[in-house]
């Protein structure tokens, strides 16, 4: 891999966090209109509770990895990189379990696809700086992870808008009155 510069890991930290903001905005607006008048709640909040963490610790490695190898020594972004993979695994582990739920109440195929596909993508984006750089990855090491997590975080955002969709319509066959 060439060397990345400063500019491009300030730049990778600054679209992260205006995607991050967009995103939250978002979910706030869903969750105050969709989440008072949800039939299905009891299954649909603790997933989108769930995937919303996620997608928040997917953003957190571009941006914090970013800053970190910009302002501090490598060991810090070592360090900031091996907690950011503890908090993902923990936080994938529980998106698959709320997941259980959504698809027992019928959710489409877009919501299980990104799941399978994330889940399987945490995996590279884990193992490959450790796997490239040994115990001491450089900061072209982190650079892929940084790269594959700023990926997997906007295919979660989309699968997630796409998911709300599917939502609304389970909101609305779970309707008193509702056609079948």
């Amino acid at each position: 891999m060439r060397p990345v510069s400063d500019s491009f890991l300030l730049t990778m930290a600054e679209i992260s966090a205006g995607l991050v903001g967009l995103f939250l905005v978002g979910v706030l607006f869903y969750v105050e209109t969709g989440f008072h008048r949800a039939a299905g709640r009891e299954v649909v909040e603790p997933y989108i509770r769930a995937a919303t963490a996620i997608v928040l610790v997917l953003y957190a490695i571009p941006i914090g990895l970013s800053l970190t190898l910009v302002a501090l020594e490598p060991i810090w972004s070592r360090v900031l990189f091996a907690l950011l993979s503890i908090l993902l695994v923990a936080v994938n582990i529980q998106t698959v379990i709320h997941l259980r739920g959504l698809v027992k109440a019928g959710t489409s195929a877009v919501v299980v696809t990104n799941e399978i596909v994330s889940t399987l993508a945490v995996i590279p984006l884990l193992l490959t700086p450790w796997v490239l750089g040994g115990l001491e990855p450089t900061r072209e090491d982190l650079t892929w992870s940084i790269l594959l997590a700023f990926a997997l975080g906007f295919l979660s955002i989309g699968a997630l808008v796409l998911s709300t969709f599917d939502i609304a319509q389970l909101e609305v066959t779970n309707q008193p009155g509702a056609e079948e």
